[in-house]
């Protein structure tokens, strides 16, 4: 029997994609999305400014530049959100960097403590003449003729570690501990902010963990193994969405976004959503209460301005914390409240400052041609003063998207810091402190100081800005700690045993930060309804 009700707690993309699923396969059910901001979309911010340009001859020209303050771009392979541009109707406004493309192809490192950008190797040739040969070449080696060293559980593992590992410990085992924090903890400086040390290998990297059985212990072996071996389970898996001709326009892609950027596939969703009869979106008004309804079956969703709600179906979308705190609230509050779940708050999260900067000119006259560069953990560890402000990294805008601006020419790149730094504000840092006071005058004059050496240049040579766009987002990605599957098992046993069939716990803090994983997560939502 279909839902009477379903009331869906978040408005971020994980919420989102729930309603326009569930109201695709139930379209006679009601859907009650609540969202405690004044709007939706979660960390996805797009906003498009007019930046003033000086030319040498005095005159001033505008550029149309668009701002991204959250993700910026995806890859091909995220299939749910591939349907979701198909059934959106998004296609006119993608926008594709092939793989053939500079953005592509060059991606950089800049290691603490020295000057300049290293180029990533992409091929073999650039492998051997490239100075990270030195450390590449030996960890794969190392990797191809060492014997299978997995972790086994011991009579101290419980039933939460799973022999999960650390990203960290996985790569320094298989790879040695140069390769591990060199590469490791720039890649999940990129993706998670966060300390490689600290993040599960399996809820991360599961690939790369499935790599290591398949080579029978060795991830390169692995990964060649894997690509003689046919995978006839992606077809079956394929069949499952609707791709109209999406799929084929992704033929040779290295990543995509859109003309308006992220905020496009949110405003896309908002607007089919007000279209359904069933779909109620309820912003500005979080959840205060959430119990039992009074006749014992279903749900009472009681909001901070003191409207009440009853479903006979619960999705929670919010950050896992925040429902933990929702429902010990609840259980001081309402005798019906529902019974507290294991885990919530098992894991941190990564506050990240983003940092948005404008500059004239082409961005050849600013950065070498490229998506951007990570920055590993410094060898003296995130308390180092190689690091002053705790950058994570830097997108070069421009030349990866470059089609999302107009008007007089300008370079966009995009600063993130924080993160791990932030973890470690013991410390004292010179203009991000405890309060991230990030506007601190000096903020800018000492960001460019790092930007121009990691850049190899004269703080001189690089211009002032046009424009400084600061954005602190706190807790806005979970970091998955070793044992997190086994813990988010058991979580989700908790909610059928205790909650009952009819209501599911979902989101980035479970499985997966990605906006693919997000899209999947509500795609799946209510399978077994």
């Amino acid at each position: 029997m279909p839902p009477q009700h379903v009331a869906i707690l978040g408005g971020g993309l994980t919420g989102l994609s729930s309603a326009f699923h569930l109201a695709r396969r139930f379209p006679y059910s009601r859907i009650s999305l609540l969202e405690k901001q004044s709007r939706v979309g979660g960390w996805v911010m797009s906003e498009r400014v007019d930046v003033r340009v000086p030319s040498a001859q005095g005159t001033q020209h505008t550029a149309h530049t668009l701002l991204e303050a959250g993700p910026r771009t995806l890859r091909p392979n995220g299939l749910a959100v591939l349907e979701l541009i198909h059934l959106l109707k998004l296609t006119p406004s993608l926008l594709t960097v092939p793989r053939t493309a500079p953005a592509a192809r060059n991606r950089f490192l800049h290691i603490p403590g020295s000057p300049g950008l290293l180029r990533i190797p992409a091929s073999l040739p650039s492998l051997l003449v490239s100075p990270l040969a030195r450390t590449l070449l030996p960890a794969v080696l190392n990797d191809a003729f060492t014997s299978a060293n997995s972790p086994h559980s011991t009579a101290h593992t419980t039933e939460q570690s799973d022999a999960d590992e650390s990203v960290d410990a996985f790569l320094t085992r298989r790879f040695g501990a140069v390769f591990a924090r060199t590469f490791g903890s720039a890649l999940v400086h990129g993706i998670y902010a966060a300390d490689s040390r600290q993040l599960s290998m399996r809820a991360a990297f599961p690939q790369l963990v499935e790599y290591e059985k398949t080579g029978a212990g060795s991830v390169a072996r692995g990964v060649l193994a894997s690509a003689f071996k046919s995978n006839h389970a992606g077809v079956l898996t394929e069949s499952e969405y609707e791709f109209g001709e999406v799929k084929e326009l992704m033929e040779g892609v290295s990543v995509y976004s859109f003309k308006e950027g992220m905020s496009e596939l949110v405003s896309a969703l908002e607007s089919e959503l007000a279209t359904k009869e069933n779909v109620r979106i309820v912003k500005g008004d979080g959840v205060a209460e959430l119990a039992r309804n009074d006749d014992g079956g279903g749900f009472k969703i009681v909001t901070e301005s003191g409207m009440t709600l009853t479903a006979s179906h619960l999705v929670s979308a919010v950050p896992l914390p925040t429902l933990d705190a929702i429902v010990r609230s609840s259980v001081s509050t309402s005798p019906s409240s529902l019974p507290t779940l294991p885990y919530l708050s098992a894991n941190p999260a990564s506050s990240v400052t983003v940092v948005n900067l404008v500059f004239p000119g082409p961005p050849e006259s600013l950065h070498p041609p490229g998506f951007g560069y990570l920055i590993p953990r410094p060898a003296s560890d995130y308390r180092t003063k190689e690091n002053i402000l705790g950058i994570l990294g830097t997108v070069f805008d421009s030349c990866a998207l470059p089609a999302q601006d107009a008007g007089a020419p300008a370079t966009k790149i995009t600063v993130m810091l924080g993160g791990p730094y932030y973890a470690h504000e013991q410390r004292t840092l010179p203009s991000v402190d405890k309060k991230r006071n990030t506007q601190d005058p000096e903020f800018a004059h000492k960001l460019l100081g790092e930007l121009a050496r990691h850049l190899g240049r004269e703080r001189e040579t690089i211009p002032e800005p046009l424009l400084v766009r600061v954005r602190t987002h706190e807790a806005c990605i979970p970091t998955p700690t070793p044992g997190h599957e086994a813990r988010m098992a058991v979580m989700r046993r908790a909610v059928k045993e205790s909650w009952g069939e009819h209501a599911e716990v979902i989101g980035a803090g479970v499985g997966g930060v990605s906006v693919p994983a997000c899209v999947e997560a509500g795609k799946r939502v209510g399978r077994g309804w």
